[in-house]
Formats: structure tokens, sequence, C-alpha cells
């Protein structure tokens, strides 16, 4: 029986770790929740990577986030592709600032020759141009990405490295800011930093608690509608219906028709990216319009939780107070704690060979058509998934 697809997550991000002892010391990975994750590369819980657990180099900061994927694989996509963009096929040979050279040593055990790939060593410039050029790239600068920065020092360093004339515009939409409380401590883990930071993220699905009501009402009041575009009758039982998510706004209609009317000015664009609302004219974001429809159609548990009546408690001295339905953290997905040892594997290793692959990604596009999904053996053009993160399952998309 085939398992049934998640909703599109709540958060999930791709990261810049730095230490703040040595600040040459970078990591990129990519997690569900970032003060979780940031805790277990600092030792405080269980869990991290093997490259962060060097007690010399913690506690480690979060200098940016990259935030905005449709799905878990789509992050570990990027991921793959930040750590190794001297090698990945989403960056064009000519475009890469460093390209990918092989090492050929001797097997200790089998005394045959084996080719390598080696990592080159990037700095901190180096990361971030890299960063620059996958958002840039065609695989994705049409999906709703978002870097937001942590540490002013390092936001700085990429307003010089875009600045330069030679270094192409990103598209206008993708937004690239400095967190308003960014300093160069912002991205610890500081109790008493929780309400700003990392540590003011939403990591769930509770932002999303009026527009599912509001869907949930709208769907329950009646058990037919008109599609605001087609003005044919939707039935409530339909799976493909998009809401308006503005207050007062009752505009619907079909996915087909939103995905057509998003796209009239870009015929030749397949992602949807926003659109004007037919009804109150408000800019709606193509994300956020199918992020609830998968939360209706395959979240049934999560939306169940977001919409849970808070319990009154009481608490020692007698006062009432409201308990929350459901901690942000248990809806947030977990960080698997798997070998992200691979940089450091022997000569004579033949676990390399056996590593999970997938194929070119997923596109937003295709997020309500369920993919093929098999496991395949690696092939010579797959890129790999390296386990260094929250990867639990390698699937390949064809």
């Amino acid at each position: 029986m085939a398992k049934a697809l998640p909703p599109i997550p709540a958060f999930y991000a791709c990261y810049l770790l730095r230490s703040t002892i040595r600040h040459a010391s970078l990591y990129v990975g990519s997690t569900p929740n970032p003060v979780r994750r940031l805790n277990q590369h600092n030792g405080k819980t269980k869990g991290g990577a093997v490259r962060t657990s060097r007690d010399s180099l913690r506690p480690w900061e979060m200098t940016c986030l990259v935030t905005g994927f449709p799905s878990k694989i789509a992050a570990l996509q990027f991921e793959w592709a930040w750590q190794n963009t001297h090698m990945t096929r989403h960056v064009a040979p000519d475009s890469r600032l460093t390209n990918a050279r092989t090492t050929v040593r001797i097997s200790p055990k089998t005394g045959r020759p084996r080719k390598r790939p080696a990592r080159p060593r990037l700095s901190l410039t180096d990361r971030l141009a890299n960063l620059h050029l996958l958002l840039g790239s065609s695989s994705f600068a049409r999906w709703p990405l978002k870097v937001t920065f942590y540490a002013e020092d390092v936001f700085r360093v990429w307003q010089k490295w875009v600045a330069q004339d030679s270094v192409e515009a990103l598209p206008s939409r993708m937004k690239i800011i400095l967190d308003p409380l960014a300093s160069k401590k912002s991205g610890q883990a500081n109790p008493a930093e929780e309400a700003s930071g990392i540590h003011a993220i939403d990591v769930g699905y509770s932002g999303m608690k009026p527009y599912l009501e509001k869907t949930k009402a709208t769907l329950s009041a009646s058990s037919t509608c008109a599609c605001s575009f087609c003005k044919q009758t939707i039935s409530s039982s339909v799976r493909g219906a998009l809401f308006c998510p503005t207050d007062g706004c009752n505009a619907v209609g079909h996915l087909e028709c939103f995905a057509t009317a998003f796209t009239k000015d870009d015929p030749d664009a397949i992602v949807p990216l926003s659109g004007s609302c037919p009804g109150c004219g408000s800019q709606l974001q193509w994300i956020d319009l199918v992020k609830e429809l998968s939360l209706r159609i395959r979240g049934e548990k999560e939306v169940q939780k977001v919409l849970k009546v808070r319990k009154p408690r009481t608490t020692k001295k007698g006062a009432v107070a409201d308990e929350p339905a459901v901690a942000e953290d248990e809806m947030s997905g977990d960080d698997e704690d798997l070998d992200d040892a691979w940089h450091v594997l022997s000569d004579d290793s033949e676990d390399e060979r056996s590593k999970p692959t997938i194929r070119s990604g997923p596109s937003p596009v295709a997020i309500f058509k369920a993919p093929r999904v098999q496991m395949v053996d690696a092939a010579p053009y797959s890129e790999p998934i390296i386990e260094d993160s929250d990867w639990d399952e390698a699937m390949v998309l064809t």
C-alpha cells in the first residue's frame, strides 16, 4: 500500500551555520525547526552533526535561513546543491566559482585505484556567492524562496558581493532581508532572546488558523458555491477548490482556474507564483493557497491540532490559564539523528557506492499530482542527497 503524501510542510529551511569561536568554520544544513537544530549542533540536546560536534568550535550560530520550500525533498535538494555547488547540475559549469576535481587513491583493502571527488575549501564569501548562484538558477528562481539574515556582518558580506557589476541581480520578487533585531549574536540560543531572531519563527501551522477556520466555515455553510472565474458550480466535496484568505472575501475557484489566471501574463510559465484575487483584488501568493489546500485534503490530523479549542487549566494559585492545544515543536517534524560523517569516510569505504540518490527535483506546480515514486539504483547522472540533515527516506522522483 502506497504511503499517503503529507501536506506541504509548515516550515522547512536551509541554513548557514557559523562557529562563534572560529568564523572560518561553516556548515550548511536543513531543518524544520531551527531552534531545536541549533541546540543539537551546540550539544544541548541529542543529535546534531559530526562536523559540528567539536567543543572547540561551539557555540554555533545560524547566520541566515533560506525558507519557502514546497516540500522537504525540495529543501534537501537545495541543501545538497548549496553544499556541492562545484558539481551540482543546477549551476552551469562555466558559472561555478569552483569546479569539481578528482583525487585518485589506492585502496589499502583491494589495492585498486579509486577516484573520489574532492570538496574545495570555501570561505564565507564563497558560500554566499554560491547561494546567490543557486537562487538565480533556472531550477530555483521561480520557487517562493526567501533569505533572512540573522548576523549583520554576514549580511554586509552578501551586500558587498551582490553590489558587484559582474553579479546578476536576483528576481525582484525574491525577498532578501536582514532580521530587524539581528546582531552578531542573534542566532545563538540565548534564553533572553527567545522572542527574537530564530526564536521568533513560527515553525507550525498556527499562523494559518484564521485561514483554515474561514475555509471550514465556508464549506460548512453551503454544499455548493460558484467559481469566481468560470462561474461553474463547485461542490463542497471537490478537493481542488482554492479560497481567498482575505477576511471578508468569499472568492473561491477551481485550482486550474486560479493557476490559469496567475500565469496569464507569462504563458510559458509552468509554476504559478502570485496573482490578484478575483473578488477583493488582494495580491495572493500561490504557495499560501496550495498549502491550505494540502492541509485540507492531506493533513486532517494537523488541521485538528490547529483548530483544537484551548482547554482552561488551573494553576497552583487557582488562576485559570489557557493551555495551548499543541506545542509548535510537535508540529514541525523531527530532526533525524543520522550518520552525517560522510566527509570523513576512509579511502577503502564502500559505503558511498550505495548512497541513496535523488533526481532533479519536484516542481511546486506538481504538488497535487501524485508523483511516481520508486527506489532505484544510483545512476551516473543522479545527484546525491548527502545524509547530513533531516533525511530519513531517500526516494527518486521521476
